[in-house]
């Protein structure tokens, strides 16, 4: 099938970086349905195929190059946040809609095949007879005006807004696994402004108080892949940011407290009286018994 790109999709991937532009060039556009203008439904696509598609074989004095999946999802990113593109993936199958792209060319290539008879049967003079035009006027009015680019929808805008969303929520998580289940988890929340905000917040807080406890040596639990730290709704778990030094010190400042309380019943005058008695009882023991040294 020929591939015609339009100047609309050639001005919004002018000046992107050669990765986005590659992997709408290769590995998206030679794919899109011409009547819905979607990509992966009758030929379905992934990272991994798009990822092919950017492969650079070695020749004499140029090395191989491949890009991994990561950085083809960036370069997906990056065109959907162009606006050239569109995600509307259903589970885990990617799908993608071409947003600039000219629909029904194909239909337009058939209708131009006419017999030169045929397209020959309007003659200039008729219509200047029928309708009084010049032949200026009727030359402009033959002139077919160029496909407009399709309008993206409603729903399609939502998509690109909850893409946004998640980017800074994925790019605040420290642990990135399964970004897929996670982005699908983070659409079924469908979070505001509010509700996002929140989530980043304690995020953040959990974050720098994972730090504080690992700077003491202390253990931490691993951190939850990303959907289900959405899914359990982990940001309004009570975060203890008490760490085991701040513990130990608290111990210590109990058990100051109970010695401080023990001295106050302690009176020295007690005291005193029972050294005397002492004093006083070992003086009697040392006194010799005169009487019964004379009876022995």
């Amino acid at each position: 099938m020929e591939l015609r790109i339009n100047s609309e999709e050639l001005e919004a991937l002018c000046g992107l970086p050669h990765t986005q532009q590659l992997a709408y060039l290769r590995g998206i556009r030679p794919y899109m349905d011409v009547k819905t203008g979607l990509v992966g439904i009758k030929r379905r696509i992934s990272y991994q195929s798009i990822s092919e598609q950017l492969y650079v074989e070695p020749h004499q004095g140029i090395k191989s190059q491949s890009f991994s999946r990561d950085q083809v999802r960036r370069a997906v990113s990056g065109l959907v946040r162009a606006g050239i593109i569109e995600v509307q993936s259903e589970g885990m199958q990617l799908i993608l809609k071409c947003a600039l792209a000219t629909r029904h060319y194909s239909v337009q290539k058939k209708a131009a095949i006419n017999p030169p008879q045929q397209a020959a049967t309007n003659l200039p003079g008729k219509n200047l007879m029928n309708a009084g035009f010049s032949e200026v006027e009727v030359e402009k009015a033959a002139t077919a005006e160029p496909p407009k680019a399709a309008t993206p929808l409603k729903e399609n805008n939502n998509n690109i807004y909850l893409l946004s969303q998640f980017e800074k929520f994925w790019l605040l998580y420290p642990e990135k696994k399964s970004r897929e289940r996670a982005f699908q988890a983070f659409e079924q929340l469908a979070p505001d402004e509010h509700l996002l905000r929140s989530m980043l917040e304690a995020l953040d807080q959990q974050l720098k108080a994972r730090r504080a406890k690992e700077v003491t040596g202390e253990w931490v639990p691993p951190w939850k892949y990303p959907a289900n730290w959405l899914t359990q709704k982990s940001w309004e778990d009570e975060l203890n940011i008490e760490s085991r030094q701040e513990k130990r010190d608290a111990k210590r400042r109990a058990h100051s407290a109970t010695s401080a309380k023990a001295d106050m019943f302690w009176n020295p005058e007690s005291e005193a009286s029972t050294d005397a008695f002492e004093e006083v009882f070992e003086q009697q023991h040392n006194v010799i018994d005169l009487q019964c040294y004379r009876q022995q």
